[in-house]
């Protein structure tokens, strides 16, 4: 019995929707007319993929969830864009990747600037992946802009953006395939360290644009870790400029083994610290000599200086001892001397 209801509410659904397209025909010429029937046929099947996503016995929720979200004109645009660009085969689809992924097809499509390279891009991104993809495709106008890049770089945009939200998508549009190739081997943090300088290393030379992005792409770690530095240091200063840019080129042993760029009285970059490998070499020996002399040669220092003034206080003593011993001999010498013999004393 439940089943009967619940599939009599699916007809319901399908003629109640039918009817609104057949009666926003009314008053309208011939030709005009037949060409909106054959764009209001199309949204039919999409809702009868609606209806089949959500299952027969998902009828109540897939009307419920028509009313409240996917409305009759979001479905006749989405076909009717669908249409345009690639006919019938485009509008089936439309109709495919509604049924198996749900009704947020429809509102992800509708935001987007072009229909099938969207849906290509869905088609080839893994299952897993789609649900999140459409949210962020449907988000107004940064979906609009997300969309807008998937026409240009295609499935990468989609991946690079999940990869790393709201990043993945800056490098993307500043570096193009460079940027997604950077996204691929990037940490979240990475990419939204580098994306914010995104747009200094976009406004730079191509040849100082080119040799960043080798920079970046050969080591990410050090240079991540410079450009934190350099902020840091630098409140409120660009650090891909062209005059920094150049320095960070010229010299980027220097910069990767943690010299820093600092700037002069008139403005200008330099670069601060020891140079290149020798540089930081005699400075490491030099942390290892005082590592040396602060646990090792220091305090043996002062146990030899200790043993050493405990020896001189012993000697002194028992020269001191000595002295006094030979005194007091001469002393009782001195004294028998002066003592009158036994002849004298009779």
């Amino acid at each position: 019995m439940t089943t009967l209801i619940n599939a009599s509410r699916f007809r319901v659904c399908l003629y109640s929707l039918a009817a609104l397209s057949i009666l926003s025909l009314v008053g309208m010429g011939r030709d005009a007319a037949g060409q909106q029937i054959t764009a209001n046929a199309i949204p039919t099947s999409v809702v009868k993929a609606i209806v089949k996503y959500f299952g027969k016995e998902g009828a109540e929720q897939a009307t419920e969830f028509l009313a409240k979200n996917v409305s009759k004109e979001v479905m006749e645009r989405v076909a009717t864009t669908a249409a345009r660009e690639g006919g019938e085969e485009a509008v089936e689809q439309v109709a495919r990747l509604t049924a198996k992924h749900g009704p947020e097809v429809l509102m992800a499509l509708d935001n987007s600037t072009a229909v099938l390279p969207v849906m290509k891009a869905l088609e080839e991104l893994p299952a897993s992946q789609v649900r999140v993809a459409l949210g962020k495709l449907a988000a107004g106008e940064s979906g609009k802009a997300l969309s807008t890049a998937v026409t240009r770089y295609g499935v990468k945009t989609l991946e690079t953006e999940l990869k790393h939200p709201g990043a993945g998508l800056v490098l993307l549009k500043h570096f193009g395939d460079d940027g997604a190739e950077l996204a691929s081997k990037m940490t979240s943090d990475q990419a939204i360290v580098i994306a914010r300088h995104a747009d200094e290393i976009a406004a730079l030379p191509a040849a100082q644009r080119t040799g960043v992005l080798s920079l970046i792409r050969k080591d990410t770690e050090k240079v991540v870790a410079f450009a934190g530095r350099f902020i840091e240091a630098n409140p409120g200063k660009s650090l891909f400029t062209v005059a920094t840019t150049t320095i960070i080129l010229a010299e980027p042993e220097r910069i990767l083994g943690g010299d820093e760029v600092v700037f002069d009285a008139d403005g200008n970059p330099i670069v601060v610290s020891k140079a290149g490998i020798v540089g930081r070499s005699i400075e490491s020996t030099g942390k290892a000599a005082e590592h040396i002399s602060n646990n090792f040669l220091q305090p043996l220092f002062y146990a030899a200086l200790a043993f050493a003034g405990t020896f001189a206080a012993l000697w002194i003593m028992l020269k001191l001892w000595h002295t006094h011993k030979r005194e007091k001999q001469l002393t009782e010498q001195a004294m028998l001397k002066n003592l009158p013999s036994e002849d004298q004393a009779s």
